[in-house]
């Protein structure tokens, strides 16, 4: 019937044929599993990021939160304006800084002679009253008046004694001539107020 001999090579051929087509399988199914760890990675890998930019925008949302926080607590307490540091001129200082007590105040008898108030150029020099350029502070005489030439950052002009009004035409850097436009001008009509200093 059939010989042991001639079987054997069949089964030995049909051995190696099945060892081919299952080395062929084990590359295919490496590259497989390869490609699934490779996606599984890269989904972990996003699901890590999106985690990441979630727990981020918490975090910014909080810190734009106690920003809101610190600007409204910042702000309570201010007014309005903002405080600006008095300049005093020194002519000014001593009608300001006059505490002297009289005898007549301190018996209770009302005084005769109030205080002097003070002038436009007063108030203005000492910030007490807005000035149209913000930083300039103009220069009084000692009755109170305006300096006929007023000056600032390096530009000087004339300007009325009596209100402060400047003269057009007479701006200049450096020195204007303003004593002899001002004398011309105070005869023909500009006149100052009697002013006891």
């Amino acid at each position: 019937m059939s010989d042991p001999e001639t079987h054997t090579p069949l089964i030995g051929a049909q051995a190696a044929s099945v060892t081919s087509a299952q080395g062929g399988r084990s590359s295919r199914s490496y590259k497989v599993a390869g490609f699934t760890l490779l996606a599984c990675l890269l989904i972990a890998g996003q699901a890590m990021i999106a985690y990441f930019l979630l727990s981020q925008r918490s975090d910014i949302q909080s810190l734009e939160e106690q920003s809101n926080n610190l600007k409204t607590e910042l702000t309570k307490g201010r007014s309005v304006s903002v405080p600006m540091r008095m300049h005093i001129p020194m002519n000014a200082l001593p009608v300001l800084m006059d505490d002297s007590v009289d005898e007549e105040a301190s018996t209770g008898v009302p005084e005769k002679n109030a205080p002097p108030q003070l002038t436009d150029c007063q108030l203005e020099a000492a910030g007490l009253k807005p000035v149209q350029v913000p930083g300039f502070r103009p220069s009084c005489d000692e009755r109170g008046l305006y300096r006929a030439q007023q000056c600032y950052v390096g530009h000087c002009w004339c300007v009325n004694p009596v209100n402060g009004q400047s003269i057009p035409g007479t701006q200049s850097s450096g020195q204007a001539p303003c004593s002899a436009l001002l004398t011309g001008r105070l005869s023909k009509g500009l006149t100052q107020p009697d002013i006891v200093a």
